[in-house]
């Protein structure tokens, strides 16, 4: 199961797995580093969203940045309050 499972996995993500033993073990190695990517994009868009600025944009523009931020965040489960977007 681990070589079936190994094959299916990008060269970068294998090098994450490579020395575990059972397919568990693998599993958790892979969720773990997802998690920590996921926590950090979370984290970057927020900043993102608190960062946005209309400066020289169009309002459509400006409206359109905030609602990419506020979608992206909602594809994470992440809810937005109306206040956070204005």
């Amino acid at each position: 199961m681990m070589y079936c499972f190994a094959s299916c996995v990008n060269d970068q993500l294998l090098t994450y797995i490579r020395d575990a033993k059972m397919l568990k073990d693998a599993w958790v190695n892979l969720k773990r580093i997802f998690a920590t990517i996921t926590r950090a994009k979370k984290s970057w868009l927020r900043q993102e969203l608190s960062n946005v600025q209309q400066k020289d944009l169009s309002v459509v523009d400006y409206t359109t940045r905030i609602k990419v931020i506020c979608d992206s965040l909602a594809s994470f489960n992440v809810t937005i309050e109306e206040d956070e977007m204005v």
